[in-house]
């Protein structure tokens, strides 16, 4: 029957239109909403974990770089022995009369080259002297500080400087020409930083940052970097004293 056939097809399209509209509704459903960690900018919680994690790695990088400098001191190896040392004139801070390097023959010597306004190496470097003299006792070496600075580190300037540590340490300075000797015998750098006037007194020495070991006939017997920690150095300073 014509009629009831057209009447059956429009029912199947109406039926088909329905179950599309029906799908096309779940799968809107369906779809998640977006949340706040998704629409917004990151918090302040995960921007704290970031900084933290980025101190660890800061943290763990210093403890591993100190690791490694230690390691590599104690496995330094030197073949021969370097051509350094010779004679020197200076004076003394603590009684104000000039020395030699003949004036400490007959005992061991650890010379030290800095200035008395370095803000950190030069002290640093002084305490770990102290700590080598703590770890010695009274086999520890006459301790020495030859100013690189004569135009700032007058004796009374050095004076003060000493009261910050060991008692035993003595500080020396000279004329320009005179400390520089002294550190072209120990081919000892020096090279002070630009400044905007002659007269400014506001500038820093960049240096080696070395240890020498003096023997008691006043040659050269060894270097210690700023690499070498306390412990080692005093055990090399044992070796010395037990070799001669």
């Amino acid at each position: 029957i014509p009629g009831a056939r057209d009447q059956h097809i429009a029912m199947l399209r109406h039926t088909t239109r329905l179950a599309r509209a029906t799908q096309r509704t779940r799968a809107f459903a369906a779809t998640p909403k977006p949340t706040n960690a998704m629409r917004g900018p990151i918090g302040w919680g995960a921007l704290a974990a970031t900084g933290a994690a980025g101190a660890g790695l800061a943290y763990y990088y210093e403890v591993e770089k100190t690791r490694r400098q230690e390691q590599a001191a104690k496995k330094q190896t030197t073949y021969g022995k370097p051509s350094l040392g010779g004679p020197w004139t200076l004076v003394d801070a603590r009684t104000n009369k000039p020395v030699t390097d003949a004036s400490f023959h007959g005992s061991y010597v650890l010379l030290y080259f800095g200035f008395s306004r370095c803000p950190d190496i030069c002290p640093s470097e002084l305490l770990k002297v102290q700590k080598v003299l703590r770890l010695l006792g009274d086999e520890a070496p006459t301790p020495l500080f030859v100013s690189l600075d004569p135009r700032r580190d007058s004796l009374r300037q050095l004076r003060v400087y000493a009261k910050d540590f060991d008692e035993r340490v003595r500080f020396l300075v000279g004329t320009p020409a005179q400390c520089k000797a002294a550190a072209k015998a120990y081919r000892v750098y020096s090279s002070i930083g630009a400044v905007d006037d002659e007269d400014d007194d506001d500038y820093l020495i960049d240096h080696s940052i070395v240890l020498y070991l003096v023997g008691p006939d006043g040659k050269f017997l060894d270097f210690f970097t700023q690499a070498t920690p306390a412990d080692a150095i005093a055990a090399k300073i044992r070796e010395h004293r037990s070799a001669s």
